[in-house]
């Protein structure tokens, strides 16, 4: 291409709508109102909130051959400055700015010859360096970039795309820059027509878990996921809604996209080193970067990635892993190297490192940890405020954690060591626990029923004294656990498990009613126990049509609830004939006021994932409890019939493993309230 001819784009599309309702005429009027006032500037920051109005200055930059830095509007001023020192910017260009000039079109509506082939665009990626680079796009890259998706789609002038990507990365640039070369429309309203959209795996799962995102999904012709890896569980999500995802690979260095579930994109070209490295090439690889205020291109032939995949037997790429130290979260990506030194720019902070975990919403998820010149813990809120001031809000660490960051043996800290201490701090932060601890003694985790929490199985376990360690978790929505941190069901027993492993990896498990589910549900699947004692637990439902019904049954209980009529609501739910011994004993009304005070929706929230009807089906556990290797003890009350049935399933189970059944005489469904010297002896006697 030698040029591109602007002014024939203009006039061919002049009635289409660009811009929700803007007209491509109306985008020519702006950029020539706007771009006479750019004549007599240098280098141009755009920090512009609108997609609109950045790519109108965009637009006014090229007619006036101006480079244009993109820098996010919410862009601290701190950052602003280290951006500052990797390529000089006099001007910062704004919303307000702009919207003063528009409608004020005093110059030609003429675009003349740009130069495809220098820097047109600047905007600014992570590296291997504490200060992001600048990488220089050309029109040419951007060109060529939008040319070969629209090529692989026949993407054509008809056709909307959903905005919806922050358009100072790359990502949201190219969906503005490819409507634009096919005289499309880009819309900001999801509920428009839209052929095309983008998601971060992260906004892909918010909308499918959306009964109304999801209808809109299913009328959109391309669904473009990328930034991070998909994990297994939203691809068999989609799958399940008929829903075709299109999985991209890309970065800023090649202008947005490279490969579309693994095929290579037009104009693009893509081999793999000896070590696994992507290497790149072709006329949308970026002209190079931006560093200490020079420019330093790139070479036109093979530019190695720091990314590392694999070809499979029908030659697609696929994404393994990063190489260098920086993760993606929620499609950001973040710069350890960045926040370390911003951190440590506080005086109270002698060290700190940011590692990542892996998280089923964010992909990855950074956690700070660091050690400071107080004795005292500098508060979290403090720390974090003074983030804020200095980072953009999506890369600021979702937790951070004082430690000791020395360890011994080596002279400074192992990222290694570090991401499993991180894990672990995390985990036991998210869980509210108690832990009595018996040097070298097995280790009892107890698991307490909906409306439950930690306190709730202490009374049976006392007697236990010095011959076992005892865990007691608050689960999921109850107690202190908070439901937020928690996003599917397999991400809860994934989270479950691993913190129950800091303490054991072989334990016994005692589970009362929906703990007792959940305790099951870990011994079959996640961990196998010592010993596994179920009291009063459901072993699942018999078909699918119940655990459906099952499921909107217990998230509905609380429609229309108000905390104030919590403790109604409880005494209500207690009425039911299976709690007769325990809503007549000394302690009820002491215990439901206790509960009266917890927060309702936290209950709610967590029965979209421990429903009775989120568990496998009956048959699908007696089956696996034909294969297991733990003795199992049911215990149950006399007059408890339905978790009696559930006790004679047991008995007829043909097993390899000891079975024990105890039926505590007098009791309904909660014994160890009821009855704890009896439960208490049957347990004794089991764990003997």
């Amino acid at each position: 291409m030698n040029h591109f001819d602007f002014n024939r784009h203009f006039k061919t599309y002049s009635s289409n709508k660009f811009f929700n309702e803007k007209s491509y005429a109306e985008l020519l009027s702006d950029v020539t109102s706007l771009s006479s006032t750019f004549s007599h500037l240098n280098t141009i920051a755009i920090k512009i909130q609108s997609p609109y109005l950045a790519f109108v200055a965009i637009l006014s930059c090229l007619k006036e051959k101006k480079l244009a830095v993109l820098l996010s509007h919410r862009e601290s001023p701190s950052m602003i400055e280290r951006l500052r020192s990797q390529i000089h910017f006099e001007t910062i260009i704004e919303d307000h700015h702009i919207e003063m000039l528009l409608g004020t079109n005093n110059s030609q509506n003429v675009f003349p010859k740009i130069n495809i082939d220098y820097p047109a665009v600047v905007l600014f990626s992570s590296g291997t360096t504490a200060t992001p680079k600048g990488v220089a796009l050309s029109f040419n890259n951007i060109y060529y970039s939008a040319k070969g998706f629209s090529e692989y789609f026949h993407q054509s002038e008809n056709e909307s795309s959903l905005i919806n990507l922050p358009h100072h990365h790359v990502g949201g640039l190219m969906i503005l820059w490819r409507a634009f070369f096919t005289g499309g429309k880009i819309t900001t309203d999801l509920n428009s027509p839209i052929d095309f959209i983008s998601l971060v795996p992260l906004q892909f799962k918010r909308m499918i878990e959306d009964y109304d995102k999801l209808q809109l999904l299913k009328k959109i012709r391309v669904i473009l996921v990328g930034g991070a890896p998909l994990n297994q569980s939203l691809k068999d999500e989609a799958r399940k809604n008929a829903l075709i995802l299109y999985e991209t690979y890309g970065m800023s260095e090649t202008t947005s996209l490279l490969m579309i579930n693994g095929e290579v994109l037009p104009f693009r070209e893509v081999e793999l080193d000896d070590l696994g490295f992507f290497k790149v090439k072709g006329k949308t690889l970026a002209l190079g970067y931006f560093q200490n205020n020079q420019f330093k291109p790139i070479p036109s032939d093979w530019y190695k990635t720091q990314d590392q995949g694999y070809k499979d037997d029908l030659g697609n790429f696929h994404f393994k892993q990063r190489a260098d130290l920086i993760f993606i979260s929620g499609g950001e990506n973040i710069n350890p190297f960045l926040i370390e030194e911003i951190v440590k720019e506080n005086s109270l902070i002698k060290d700190a490192y940011l590692v990542p975990i892996s998280d089923e919403k964010w992909g990855e998820m950074g956690v700070l940890l660091y050690e400071t010149h107080l004795i005292d813990d500098l508060p979290f809120s403090e720390l974090n405020n003074f983030l804020k001031t200095k980072l953009h809000p999506h890369v600021v660490p979702k937790f951070s954690f004082k430690t000791q960051l020395n360890l011994e043996g080596h002279l400074k800290a192992k990222r290694s060591e570090l991401k499993i201490q991180a894990r672990e701090l995390y985990l036991k932060n998210i869980f509210s626990y108690d832990y009595f601890e018996v040097k070298d003694a097995p280790v009892i985790v107890f698991f307490h029923g909906f409306l439950g929490d930690k306190e709730d199985l202490k009374n049976i376990s006392s007697s236990f004294g010095s011959q076992y360690s005892r865990l007691y978790i608050d689960l999921p929505g109850h107690g202190k656990t908070k439901i937020v941190n928690f996003n599917s069901s397999l991400d809860l027993f994934l989270k479950l498990s691993q913190f129950i492993n800091l303490f054991s990896n072989n334990p016994i498990f005692y589970g009362y009613s929906m703990g007792g589910r959940i305790a099951l549900h870990l011994a079959l699947t996640f961990i196998t126990p010592k010993f596994l004692i179920l009291e009063s637990a459901g072993l699942g439902l018999e078909n699918k049509t119940e655990q459906i019904r099952r499921r909107e049954d217990d998230f509905n209980q609380f429609s229309d609830l108000k905390q104030g009529e919590l403790h109604e609501f409880l005494n209500r739910w207690y009425q039911n004939p299976i709690f007769k011994n325990f809503n007549e004993h000394p302690s009820y009304e002491s215990e439901i006021n206790y509960k009266s005070l917890h927060d309702f929706k936290e209950w709610r929230d967590s029965q979209n994932f421990l429903s009775a009807g989120c568990f496998p089906l009956i048959e699908e556990n007696l089956e696996k409890l034909n294969f297991a290797t733990f003795p199992l003890l049911y215990i149950y009350g006399e007059n408890d019939f339905k978790y009696k049935n559930f006790a004679q399933r047991l008995l007829i189970l043909e097993t390899k493993i000891k079975v024990s059944i105890g039926a505590i005489i007098g009791s309904g469904h909660n014994p160890h309230k009821t009855h704890p010297l009896e439960t208490t002896h049957l347990l004794t006697i089991a764990l003997k």
